[in-house]
């Protein structure tokens, strides 16, 4: 389990305590910024913290480790992505990017014109 995967377990039990990040800090004597790292996995929680979380939460917590983790396909994740965002297409063009966010997207191949294409032909434009 690395602490991506138990930052999002230990969100959805706070959630399903009905807690919000800033109660449940409060309940642990924390921070809501504290709360907010352990679940985004930026920062691996102790087991102490683990422990108070669990008392915070007035529940126990069960997390399972070496268990094997099913990472999705990559084409999965593209069609979570459609079903999200539909035809949606993000053109970052539109944000004036700077001079150097520019030049990166030319690099990669996102030109101006490309998106210029989508647009006219149907293909991916913005939804209101």
């Amino acid at each position: 389990m690395n602490a991506s995967t138990l930052g999002v377990k230990l969100a959805s039990e706070r959630r399903g305590a009905g807690l919000t990040q800033s109660d449940l800090a409060a309940r642990m004597g924390t921070t809501q910024s504290v709360i907010s790292r352990i679940e985004s996995g930026r920062v691996t929680p102790t087991l102490e913290m683990i422990e108070r979380y669990a008392r915070a939460l007035g529940r126990p917590l069960t997390l399972v480790f070496g268990a094997a983790e099913e990472n999705p396909s990559r084409e999965a994740l593209r069609g979570r992505v459609r079903r999200v965002l539909g035809d949606y297409v993000f053109d970052p063009w539109d944000r004036n990017p700077t001079e150097s966010e520019a030049r990166s997207l030319i690099a990669d191949g996102l030109t101006r014109e490309s998106f210029e294409r989508r647009k006219t032909s149907g293909a991916g434009g913005k939804r209101s």
